[in-house]
């Protein structure tokens, strides 16, 4: 009896490869594979019924070592631009060298910019869009070293696992499995590769606004079901000198240098405040008032977590939250929060820190959403409210800076909500006497909404809903920005499942084997429903 769809089919084919145990169909050469998933060999299946099994059966551990591979690649693009970048070089070398040996073209795009493998003939048909740039990944923060991916408990891990190296394996692994089968696209497929997503989107952008437009883009670089609508992207900085400290009385601590965050999409998972005692005063004594600080604050708060030691003549004053990526803000902690909270509760002498300080308790702590600095609005409708978060906060030549990212939806021109971080820059500068001003480098990004009745956002839902289960699921809209936002009608699809924690620019950052090739599968689908053409009669290519 001939089964509706793939994802009937799959049904009756277990998860040999998720069980541990391994298929005998995918043992051998990939023509030795390919084979046992050809018209011969499954003669009650369509084209679309045997790529998918190929893929359920098969493709999670090539998945799973292909990721592994583009991991090692330290791809940090805030670090080194791609353009000077010898890991951004090395990976594009790699993926030339992959794309020739599963008969695919490769070309680099500026001055390795951008990565485009394509396969098939003719006017572009999809775009598969990723980028193989990836985040800081600070040693200490992290159990293992980042670079270095392992898998354990079910789950992959290393920088880039989840944004966005293992999707662009599941991409490459379900195309390549297509053509084993001798399965060819309508127009070609497109696998584009940029690679200042996490810095400079440059790069891309020329890209996307001169090359010519595939029919469908898919970007994998966020959740499911279908991110139909991304927030837009706000960078917004303060600035203070930190200027010589003013004695008042009462005041018997200084502060002399501040950190928290690693950059600017990352909630502060840890911040420090270096303090001395104020003249007259010793270190004993400068000890018990911090501690007697972090005890009021702890009855205050109880998700505190701080400590205070000597370090050569200072207190080092650290708290510690829970880092996670900057557009999901209230899912994590901010440790700027509790560590401007305690230091009010300090007699310190004033300075551009304490200046920073006082302005993060008084316009950020507890606030998500912009409401204190007087810039919150709400979608009502797809995309909620604004969000901000205070993230990078630094001492160097003299001053003290603050980094604050927003995403903000649609429902308000860019020119409304300029004027209105116009007015908080006036509102801060207040509550410092004057000490804080905006510095440059003001961004405001626009929404970015995509057609959720269009071909494009129907077909994903549909595969989703029938390989999850969730009949009653929805489009839906993230604060975060893909390359997807370059691209009209552009929309993304996966990697991160509802429910499930995103690891993707926090320390350990991980992807379960479940998820990895639950995407793959999904991912397949969408490929063959969208562009693929019937299978030629006969067995797979050579």
């Amino acid at each position: 009896m001939r089964l509706p769809s793939a994802a009937a089919f799959l049904c009756l084919v277990p998860s040999l490869a998720l069980a541990g145990q391994p298929d005998a169909r995918c043992q051998g050469s990939p023509k030795a594979r390919a084979a046992r998933f050809s018209a011969k060999a499954m003669k009650d299946a369509s084209p679309q019924e045997r790529h998918a099994a190929y893929v359920q059966a098969c493709a999670l551990d090539e998945v799973v070592e292909l990721t592994q591979q583009l991991v090692r690649f330290k791809t940090v693009s805030s670090e080194v631009h791609a353009s000077k970048s010898p890991e951004v070089a090395a990976m594009g070398r790699f993926l030339q060298k992959w794309a020739k040996a599963h008969g695919m073209a490769y070309r680099a795009v500026g001055a390795n910019d951008v990565f485009e493998l394509s396969w098939g003939s003719g006017a572009p048909s999809l775009g598969l869009v990723f980028h193989g740039d990836v985040v800081p990944a600070p040693a200490h923060e992290w159990k293992r070293p980042p670079f270095e991916p392992y898998v354990q408990d079910g789950r992959l891990f290393g920088r880039g696992v989840e944004d966005d190296k293992g999707p662009l394996a599941s991409a490459l692994v379900a195309l390549d499995y297509a053509r084993q089968l001798g399965l060819k696209p309508q127009g070609r497929v497109l696998v584009i590769v940029g690679n200042g997503e996490e810095s400079d989107w440059n790069g891309m952008g020329r890209y996307a606004a001169s090359e010519p437009k595939p029919t469908h883009v898919i970007s994998v670089d966020s959740a499911y079901p279908v991110v139909a609508a991304q927030s837009g992207f706000v960078a917004w900085n303060l600035v203070a000198p930190v200027g010589e400290a003013v004695k008042s009385p009462g005041a018997t601590l200084r502060a002399v240098d501040v950190k928290g965050g690693e950059f600017l999409t990352q909630v502060p998972g840890a911040a420090t405040l270096k303090l001395v005692p104020a003249e007259g005063r010793s270190l004993a004594q400068a000890l018990t008032e911090v501690r007697a600080a972090i005890d009021a604050e702890q009855k205050a708060r109880a998700s505190l977590n701080a400590e205070v030691k000597e370090d050569a003549q200072q207190l080092v004053l650290t708290v510690h939250g829970k880092a996670v990526h900057a557009s999901i803000a209230d899912e994590g902690h901010n440790a700027l929060w509790d560590l401007s909270a305690v230091a009010a509760r300090l007699p310190l002498e004033d300075n551009g820190i304490t200046a920073m300080l006082r302005v993060l308790v008084q316009r950020f702590d507890g606030d998500h959403f912009g409401k204190k600095l007087g810039v919150a609005y709400s979608d009502d409708g797809l995309m909620g409210p604004l969000i901000s978060a205070p993230t990078v906060l630094r001492v160097a030549d003299g001053q003290v800076s603050l980094g604050v990212n927003m995403r903000r939806p649609q429902g308000q021109d860019a020119a409304t909500f300029n004027a209105a971080l116009d007015k908080a820059a006036a509102l801060v500068g207040q509550d410092s006497g004057g000490r804080l001003k905006e510095a440059s480098g003001r961004y405001v990004g626009d929404a970015h909404v995509a057609d959720t009745s269009g071909t494009l956002v129907t077909t994903l839902m549909d595969i989703y809903k029938r390989h999850k289960n969730a009949p009653d699921a929805k489009p839906t809209s993230v604060r975060g920005g893909t390359y997807a936002r370059l691209f009209p009608k552009a929309v993304d699809f996966g990697p991160g499942f509802p429910g499930e924690e995103y690891t993707g620019h926090a320390p350990d950052e991980s992807i379960s084997l479940e998820s990895l090739h639950a995407g793959t599968q999904m991912l397949a689908e969408a490929i063959h429903t969208l562009v693929l053409s019937p299978a030629p009669v006969g067995s797979p290519v050579k």
